[in-house]
């Protein structure tokens, strides 16, 4: 099938296109597929959330060992885990889609 589009279109479609990180059929294949097509993330995305969830890491043992021994009231650190997975969430939710 062919479709025939203006200038104005074609460059419209090929900056969507690239944008989005696919080729043009790609992207008018998941357009036509009712999908909702976000720009491609950033290449240090991974290392962002990478980064993100290992400080959560920290702050879950940090929870732990604090617990474990009484040594600290523990609410302020509980506070910092939830805001670091929230953080977290916020992250994958605006740069993932559903089917990632």
């Amino acid at each position: 099938m062919k479709i025939r589009f203006t200038r104005a279109e074609l460059d419209t479609l090929t900056k969507k296109s690239r944008k989005a990180g696919l080729s043009r059929e790609g992207y008018c294949r998941r357009i036509l597929n009712g999908a909702v097509v976000k720009e491609a993330p950033p290449a240090e995305l991974p290392l962002l959330i990478r980064e993100v969830r290992r400080v959560g890491y920290n702050i879950d043992q940090l929870l732990k060992r604090a617990n474990s021994i009484g040594l600290l009231d523990v609410p302020q650190l509980r506070k910092a885990l939830e805001d670091n997975r929230v953080v977290e969430k916020m992250i994958v939710d605006t740069y993932t889609t559903p089917s990632d």
